[in-house]
This record gives structure tokens, C-alpha cells and sequence, in this order.
């Protein structure tokens, strides 16, 4: 279990001393920002891998009993998540993760009139309900950490993206941006459709679990 502590102590700092502004500036005006970011995504995949191996090969301490309805709610939220990633990385979005703001209108945003940070909210949404069905110590760290730093982006998002934008278009595209239930369309249903299937197909061989528990 140490080794896990010291995996996601690690972890939470790469992630979060590189967001401290003034360094960031400096380490960008010396590598120019496609090195600095190119570097940064290798060091954090390497330091993910090693945070994932750990969870893997840590101790099994049980803090609760798994239920059935755990592993039902678990795959509900999946859904949500599987919507959220499909809309984050198909529909225009000048805030946050995805494919960038190019063709975003405000009158007409898709996902982005329910949150502005869609991928993160769903990798949020993935960590804590993956707390719930695995009822051990190394799941609630590991999964907690995830929850945690998806979290926790937005607020880096935030302050990244208003230096890019400006903050007088961050404003103004704040303020034009329409709120309420997204029109996403039904090929993004279909497609978040067919994506859950797949996790759900794909989880017992990759994973070794099963998602669905039968009684």
C-alpha cells in the first residue's frame, strides 16, 4: 500500500506544480509551449502507468461489502460518461478539452449549455461511481485521486483558456452562451450507445471484471 501513496502523491504533484503559473512561463519560454506540453503528457503517461501498476499490485483491504445495486448504479453513470465524451469530442467547445472552439456558437452549443468542461465532468463521474462497486482501500485511493484531479482541471482550464481567449471574449462568449437541456443529436446518442456496449463487452477481458453481477 505505500507504494501506492507514494504513486499518488507523485502523481497529484506532477500534475499540480506545473499549473503554478509563474513556472509554467518559464519552462515554456524556454522550451516554447508545444515541447513543454509534448514533455509534460510523456512524464504524466509514464507516471500513470506506474499509478495504475501499483493500484493493480496492491494489498485487497475490504471497507465495505460490494451490493448488487452498486454495480447497477456504476453502470448507469457509465452512460452519462459515455454521452459526455462522445458530445465532448465531436461538438465545438472554446472552454475546455475536445476539438477545439473552431465553429462554436454560443446560440447553438451542444453540451456546452449543460457544463463547460464535459470531459472532465465525465472522467469525475467515471472515478467515484468506480468507488462505489470496488469497496477496498487502493480502489478509493486510485479512483478517489481521478476524481479529485478531473475536479480539479477545471479551474486550471479555466485560467488557461482565458489567457488564450482573452478575457473580454471569455466574457462575452460566457455570457452568450445559451443554458439548458443540450441538443446533441441522435447520431450522438447512437454513438455513445455504441460505445458503452463496448466498454461493457470489452471490461472483463481488459480488465478482468465483470460489470454485470447477476444474483
Amino acid at each position: 500500500m505505500s507504494d501506492l501513496l507514494w504513486a499518488c502523491c507523485i502523481f497529484i504533484l506532477a500534475h499540480i506544480i506545473p499549473s503554478y503559473q509563474p513556472l509554467r512561463e518559464r519552462c515554456v519560454s524556454i522550451l516554447n509551449e508545444r515541447v513543454f506540453m509534448s514533455i509534460y503528457g510523456l512524464i504524466s503517461l509514464g507516471l500513470f502507468i506506474w499509478l495504475v501498476r501499483t493500484y493493480l499490485n496492491a494489498p485487497y483491504i475490504e471497507l465495505w461489502t460490494m451490493e448488487i445495486w452498486m454495480s447497477h448504479t456504476t453502470l448507469s453513470i457509465m452512460f452519462i460518461v459515455c454521452i459526455l465524451l462522445v458530445c465532448s469530442f465531436s461538438q465545438p467547445n472554446p472552454f475546455s478539452l475536445g476539438i477545439g472552439g473552431k465553429g462554436y456558437d454560443p446560440k447553438n452549443p451542444g453540451i456546452v449549455s449543460l457544463c463547460k468542461h464535459p470531459a472532465l465532468i465525465a472522467f469525475a463521474l467515471w472515478s467515484f461511481s468506480h468507488i462505489l462497486p470496488n469497496g477496498d482501500m487502493a480502489s478509493v485511493l486510485f479512483f478517489g485521486l481521478m476524481g479529485a484531479l478531473s475536479l480539479y482541471g477545471p479551474f486550471s482550464l479555466n485560467q488557461k483558456r482565458r489567457r488564450q481567449l482573452g478575457l473580454e471574449n471569455w466574457q462575452r462568449l460566457s455570457k452568450e452562451t445559451v443554458s439548458g437541456w443540450p441538443h446533441i443529436g441522435w447520431q450522438r446518442w447512437l454513438s455513445a450507445g455504441l460505445l458503452y456496449i463496448g466498454l461493457l463487452y470489452a471490461h472483463e477481458p481488459v480488465i478482468g471484471i465483470a460489470p454485470v453481477v447477476f444474483p
